[in-house]
């Protein structure tokens, strides 16, 4: 393969690559759990091989010193952003995927570093999915168990989701039946349409 092909399809991965953390900030992926993490290290394995193959020019070695930067700016504000690119390129802290029909699907997992674990569902939309609704897993353990938070101890606060069943969806909220610790109960999670209300 020519110097030039390679750079071409290096770049066309980085726009797919780009596209997808774009798509990330408004809410969406590319259709799949799976996809998005393909995507990633297909991008991190052709990095890696385009600094060892092209290593000889002068814009790979500028390229390569501005990756390096960026990730020890990343380590020096407590690591913080480091553990968050690594949670973005690894499924270290993604727990359980349940598909609940063909059109939705929940997710138990930790956004970052110092995040609590959450509950985030997901509405496929062609070859897209939009995150419509995210909220502290606790709240769907205090609903199915029937404790409050206070009384739920550390150990039982990972226990993963038996089982979930769709009950309901409008565009108002969708409605899923939770089984945990042997313990069954609806939970009604608002349809999120504006995310600035996080805020």
């Amino acid at each position: 393969m020519k110097n030039r092909n390679i750079v071409i399809t290096y770049l066309l991965i980085t726009l797919i690559f780009l596209s997808e953390v774009v798509l990330n900030f408004n809410q969406y992926s590319y259709r799949g759990y799976y996809t998005d993490k393909i995507i990633e290290w297909l991008w991190l394995a052709m990095t890696v091989f385009i600094i060892i193959k092209l290593w000889k020019k002068k814009a790979i070695k500028a390229y390569f010193g501005l990756l390096v930067a960026g990730i020890i700016l990343s380590i020096l504000p407590m690591m913080i952003p480091f553990f968050a690119l690594l949670s973005y390129f690894s499924t270290i802290d993604s727990y359980q995927r349940i598909s609940l029909n063909d059109e939705y699907r929940i997710e138990r997992h930790r956004p970052g570093a110092l995040s609590k674990p959450q509950i985030a569902i997901y509405q496929q939309k062609g070859i897209f999915e939009k995150r419509i609704s995210k909220i502290p897993y606790v709240e769907v353990l205090e609903k199915v168990i029937q404790r409050p938070s206070i009384d739920i101890s550390i150990d039982e606060r990972n226990e993963s989701i038996q089982e979930a069943k769709l009950v309901s969806a409008n565009k108002d909220s969708i409605g899923i039946e939770y089984k945990i610790m042997n313990k069954k109960q609806i939970f009604y999670h608002k349809n999120k349409e504006d995310w600035f209300d996080d805020l």
